[in-house]
């Protein structure tokens, strides 16, 4: 392969004020990979998969020395203070005006190597996809929202549109596709948002993930038959354009029966739902936060009730307020105490609907194009339970059906290593390549993971790719409203 005209650009806002400084000058290398869980596995998957970069930089001047005073970047480098500093890189090829985005994201706390007679001085560092920026903000959803939400019938895109907003990214960095699924009930409580995102995606067969812009994105699990860069390929590989193709049959997911279990919800009856096991003891003038822990969720607050008597068992009620914020799993009761005596509280308990669990639901489908492969073999049973946002028949139907056709089949994988960098190439991308003396015909796939070097010697991708035809059995012929008609002989999709 011909060597090309590598060129890179990387900012960092040091400040954290929305200013970003020109580091290129001092880059020597970046490497880095993005993947997805892989499709029909992520179901069963409790996270995602964050991506990261690698920033090899010259340091002779101590620049990003935490200890040399004089170093241009101490102030912003010294005790830290450059942990989750806001990142991006960019890459253009052949001596182009315009750069794509590799990625976008944090910085870690760097590594510094002192010089030697055979080394040069530098300074590494780790970055993560901007996930990581959010990735411990926790959030506990207002009851009043709660309700709102279930009103509303909220399906998986809203939630992770409204839980990405309430830890504050903007909703011009949030794309989502709309939501397939009605979620009936869907709650945090002092949860990490992202990590719930995932979890709410892969119950829904999307993904979730920052890309290379930072830009967070929801996709559906109809995405890869709807848009324009999974329906039409995006890239062309052939022997000229990498340094190595591998294969790749892996059976670790291989069933021909599939079984999810939904967990339906409903209210139950106007009830005490929280009463202390103690009775709360308040110092006098004394004001104190009581947390009270639902067992389920409330779907409903009917209201508080309380009453307040010192040692000698008189009513200190009037001298006592307790003002309750409400969430959707619990409570906080900001308690104060006016009188120059401590008092107890008794009784204090909070009236609703309680939020709870009725009977079990499954859904199971059968293999019936490749089930001649599993009379030989004996059955394999693919069982999904306990996902507490599968909640209705249909969604357990429909999920079961969708990984029952990424089941069927022992999965194929290909990998193509050492390839011309394609710097827009994204996750997802339909991609094909043309190997004859491993395929007699064109493999098609799907990009589920990229990971990529920049350096002296250019920029180099190693993509993954998974057959489109495995994972879909209608592969772009489903029927798109909008852009078919029902008269085109198409399949509805699940």
């Amino acid at each position: 392969m011909s060597t090309r005209v590598v060129l890179a650009r990387l900012f960092v806002d040091w400040n954290f004020d929305g200013s970003y400084d020109d580091e290129s000058q001092y880059l020597i290398s970046a490497s880095g990979d993005m993947a997805l869980t892989p499709p029909g596995a992520n179901l069963m998957s409790a996270g995602g998969i964050i991506s990261q970069m690698q920033l090899i930089m010259r340091n002779s001047s101590g620049r990003y020395s935490p200890l040399r005073t004089d170093g241009a970047l101490y102030t912003h480098i010294r005790d830290g203070k450059s942990y989750h500093a806001p990142c991006y890189l960019e890459v253009s090829v052949n001596g182009g005006s315009s750069y794509a985005r590799i990625f976008t994201g944090v910085l870690k706390l760097p590594q510094e190597r002192s010089p030697s007679p055979q080394q040069v001085p530098i300074a590494t560092f780790d970055a993560r996809s901007m996930e990581e920026r959010y990735l411990q903000e926790r959030v506990s959803v207002l009851q009043s929202t709660f309700a709102a939400q279930h009103a509303a019938g909220y399906t998986e895109s809203d939630y992770i549109n409204a839980w990405l907003q309430d830890v504050g990214v903007p909703a011009g960095s949030i794309s989502r596709d709309p939501g397939l699924f009605v979620v009936p009930w869907s709650w945090l409580d002092d949860e990490s948002v992202i990590e719930e995102c995932w979890r709410l995606a892969a119950a829904c067969g999307g993904r979730f993930y920052a890309d290379p812009d930072g830009t967070f994105r929801y996709e559906n699990m109809a995405r890869w038959q709807s848009a324009a860069r999974s329906t039409s390929a995006q890239l062309a590989i052939t022997r000229d354009s990498m340094e190595s193709f591998e294969l790749q049959l892996v059976d670790s997911d291989l069933y021909n029966i599939v079984t999810v279990e939904a967990s339906p919800r409903a209210p139950t009856g106007v009830d005490v739902i929280w009463q202390p096991d103690d009775l709360p003891i308040i110092p006098p003038n004394t004001t104190t936060t009581i947390t009270a822990q639902f067992d389920a969720p409330a779907a409903a607050i009917a209201g508080l009730q309380f009453e307040a008597a010192d040692d000698g068992g008189n009513s200190r009620t009037a001298n006592v307020t307790v003002t309750p914020t409400y969430y959707a799993q619990r409570a906080d009761l900001v308690v104060i105490n006016s009188s120059n005596v401590r008092v107890r509280l008794y009784p204090l308990r909070i009236i609703g609907q309680a939020l709870v669990g009725g009977p079990e639901i499954e859904e199971r489908r059968t293999a019936s194009a490749n089930q001649a492969f599993f009379s030989t073999r004996g059955d394999r049973t693919l069982s999904v339970r306990n996902n507490a946002y599968v909640q209705t028949r249909s969604h357990a139907g429909s999920m079961a059906r969708y990984l029952l056709d990424r089941c069927e089949y022992p999965r194929l994988i290909a990998r193509c290593g050492g390839c011309t960098g394609t710097p827009n190439l994204r996750l997802g991308d339909r991609v094909t390549v043309a190997d004859a003396p491993t395929a007699s015909s064109t493999f098609i796939g799907y990009a589920t993971s990229i990971s990529w070097t920049m350096d002296s010697g250019g920029f180099r991708q190693d993509i993954e790719l998974i057959q489109a035809t495995q994972l879909f059995a209608y592969d772009n012929n489903y029927l798109v409203l909008g852009t078919h008609t029902f008269s085109s002989n198409r399949h509805l999709f699940y």
